[in-house]
């Protein structure tokens, strides 16, 4: 991170807007203090998190975006690529995680799995593995063999 680039942004809009530091932290909702701004400033405040970068974009008036862009510098190529199928992970491991958080079943089954010692753990989902293959195989194939019963 270009610390001084951050600084020099920060003090173009401060003086274009006519703002104080105690203007961004009232407009931030007070999620980045006017002691903070001026860490920035000076270049004193090491790796902003992105929610201090986020509110001090909502402070400043300005799109937060193009302020992290300006505090962390632009993705090099192919980072956006690997940023999206990250987030696309991320997505789908939220949606899956709502599903179970919405599903007693599902719920009851990872509170069981939890108390698993990791060999059973290994075992109970080769037993997953095995019945999502037979259920995805066509229905002739799904059928049990039925036993031989002599009269």
């Amino acid at each position: 991170m270009d610390k001084g680039q951050l600084s020099r942004y920060v003090k173009r809009v401060l003086k274009e807007k006519g703002f104080t530091l105690r203007d961004i932290e009232v407009r931030s909702g007070g999620e980045i203090t006017d002691g903070y701004v001026a860490d920035i400033l000076r270049g004193a405040a090491r790796n902003p998190s992105a929610l201090k970068i986020k509110a001090l974009a909502r402070g400043l008036g300005v799109d937060a975006h193009e302020l992290f862009d300006i505090a962390c510098g632009p993705l090099e190529p192919g980072e956006s690529q690997q940023h999206n199928l990250y987030a696309a992970g991320v997505v789908e491991f939220l949606e899956m995680m709502q599903e179970i958080a919405e599903t007693p079943e599902l719920s009851r089954i990872l509170e069981e799995a939890v108390q698993l010692l990791p060999e059973e753990r290994s075992i109970i989902l080769e037993s997953l593995k095995a019945l999502n293959e037979r259920r995805q195989r066509p229905q002739q194939s799904r059928r049990l063999p039925q036993s031989k019963e002599k009269a």
